[in-house]
């Protein structure tokens, strides 16, 4: 049975095709829900994956470390060489980590997605 989680990661893949991963990563690193989209191959290994989501993890609590100034993260977002990344926080410490296609303008594919975990 799907869960909500399930629903929000096939909800963001609905959006753009350009979008290749689509995940709900908790708060210590591990992938909830989602994953690749089919039919696409990682550019990392399973171990980087994880690795990655770990990261991922740390840099949204270090980030909640400055909400009294600045105010809660909306999103977070990296451009790289090779795809473009970005976090979004939700309920109960988790968030949601994409990454799509570089060569796509990615505003209005934020925009959508922030509509979904908002």
């Amino acid at each position: 049975m799907p869960t909500a989680h399930d629903e929000l990661c096939k909800n963001v893949f609905a959006i753009d095709p350009a979008i290749r991963f689509a995940g709900v990563i908790n708060k210590m690193g591990k992938l909830l829900a989602g994953g690749m989209r089919d039919g696409l191959s990682p550019l990392e290994s399973v171990k980087d994956m994880n690795k990655l989501y770990i990261e991922m993890a740390l840099r949204a609590a270090m980030r909640q470390e400055f909400d009294k100034e600045f105010g809660p993260t909306i999103y977070s977002f990296s451009e790289r060489e090779k795809i473009k990344i970005a976090t979004f926080p939700m309920k109960q410490g988790n968030f949601l980590l994409i990454s799509m296609e570089r060569g796509k303008p990615h505003d209005k594919i934020i925009s959508r997605i922030l509509e979904l975990v908002r």
